[in-house]
Order: structure tokens, then sequence, then C-alpha cells
């Protein structure tokens, strides 16, 4: 959203409540969140500035890669093996 210019105001979910005994969809949790927020009954959540988060994004994708990385070596690994021998 803040790509696209938006002011994005990030809630804690613990304090939105859902409505008892009503369908869950998108739009109805939409709808509610606005009423919520019309109210001032929305405390905004605690939001990491964006450097820290392109940094985390990074260190998260580092992760997932070493991982991918770690996992083929382990299966090459297992491919060359003789079957049979310990």
């Amino acid at each position: 959203m803040e790509a696209r210019g938006l002011d994005s105001c990030p809630v804690n979910a613990r304090d939105v409540k859902n409505v008892p005994d009503c369908p869950k969809t998108d739009r109805l949790d939409s709808v509610w969140l606005a009423k919520l927020a019309e109210r001032g009954m929305l405390r905004g959540a605690f939001a990491l500035p964006k450097p820290v988060r392109e940094l985390r994004d990074l260190t998260r994708t580092r992760a997932v890669l070493t991982h991918g990385r770690t996992r083929h070596k382990q299966r090459g690994e297992e491919l060359l093996e003789v079957p049979g021998s310990s």
C-alpha cells in the first residue's frame, strides 16, 4: 500500500474482534474494520521502519535460498550413494 502512496495503519489482530454469528468474508471484515476505525476503536500497532523491513526481507530470502541449496546438495549426495553400503 505504501508503494501506491496510500497511508496504512497496521493494527494488532488481538484488538480486532470479529462479530459473533456473522459469516466471515474479506468484504465483511473490511466493513467491520472500517466501522471500528470510524469510531476510533483501533489502536495502531508498532511498524518497523522501511529500511529494517527491507533488511528483514533480504535476510529471510537468503535463509530460504540457503535452505534450498542445502536440500539440493543432500539430495545429490543421496543419489550418488551406493545402495547397501554403510
